[in-house]
C-alpha cells in the first residue's frame, strides 16, 4: 500500500501553505506555530500513540493525513481554524482523488481537534493529544517566549511517551529554568493534562506524567480536567 501521509506530506501545494501560516504567525505575532514543522511532529506522535495501541498500519497512516492537514486553516488565523482545516481537506482529498477507508473519522478529527474530547473516534483523539503535546521549544514563537506561561514551554526540550500493558507515562524534559508553577497556572496546561486523562480513559490507560523523571504532582489534581 502507498502511503497517503507521504504523498500529502511531500505535495507542494501542503507545504506552501504552511509556510504561509508561519509567516503570518510571525506577523501576527502569535505565540505558537501552526506550521509544517509542527503539523509533522504531531503526525509522528499520532503514529507512536497507535503503534503501542497495535492498529494496523493503514489505519495508522490515515490518522497521519488526519494530522497533517489539521491546522491549514490556520492560513486565516486561528480563530475557527479547526472548520477551515476540515473544509479544507475534504476538498483536498476529493480533488486528489483519495479515497480512504475510514475518510469520515478523518474529517471528523479534523474538525473537532481542539476540543471534541467527548468522542469515541480514535483518530479525533489521538489527533488531540498529539497536538496538545507538542509544545517543545521549536514549538514556541519569539512573541510567545514573551508571554507569562506560554514562555515556560521554551524550557522543554522533548517529550516522550511509552504505552507499556495498561499504562500511558508521559516525559517531560526540561530545562532547569523552567518555572513549573507558572507553567501549572497556565490556561494550557490544563488542557494537556485533560487531553491525556480523557485518552487514557478512553483506551482503558492508567495515565502518569513526569517532570525529568519525576512525578508532575499537579497533574494528580482532580481539579485539573
Amino acid at each position: 500500500m502507498s502511503s497517503f501521509y507521504e504523498f500529502v506530506k511531500n505535495d507542494k501545494t501542503i507545504i506552501e501553505i504552511y509556510k504561509q501560516i508561519h509567516e503570518y504567525e510571525d506577523e501576527e505575532k502569535e505565540r505558537a506555530y501552526h506550521d509544517l514543522n509542527h503539523v509533522i511532529n504531531v503526525a509522528e506522535l499520532v503514529k507512536r500513540l497507535l503503534e503501542a495501541l497495535n492498529y494496523d498500519k493503514e489505519f495508522i497512516d490515515e490518522a497521519q493525513v488526519a494530522a497533517i492537514l489539521h491546522d491549514t486553516g490556520c492560513i486565516k488565523g486561528k480563530e475557527g481554524h479547526p472548520f477551515r482545516s476540515y473544509e479544507y481537506a475534504k476538498d483536498y482529498l476529493e480533488k486528489n482523488n483519495i479515497k480512504l477507508k475510514n475518510q469520515e473519522m478523518v474529517l471528523d478529527a479534523i474538525k473537532n481537534h481542539s476540543n471534541g474530547f467527548d468522542t469515541d473516534n480514535i483518530i479525533t483523539l489521538t489527533l488531540i493529544l498529539a497536538d496538545k503535546l507538542d509544545v517543545k521549544k521549536t514549538r514556541i514563537s519569539t512573541e510567545g517566549c514573551k508571554f507569562v506561561g506560554n514562555r515556560q514551554f521554551q524550557y522543554v526540550s522533548d517529550i516522550n511517551l511509552k504505552i507499556d500493558k495498561h499504562n500511558l507515562k508521559i516525559y517531560f524534559k526540561c530545562d532547569q529554568k523552567i518555572n513549573l508553577k507558572e507553567l501549572e497556572e497556565y490556561y494550557f496546561t490544563t488542557k494537556i493534562f485533560k487531553a491525556v486523562k480523557t485518552f487514557s480513559k478512553k483506551m482503558n490507560l492508567q495515565p502518569d506524567v513526569f517532570v525529568n523523571n519525576e512525578s508532575w504532582k499537579a497533574f494528580y489534581n482532580p481539579d485539573r480536567i
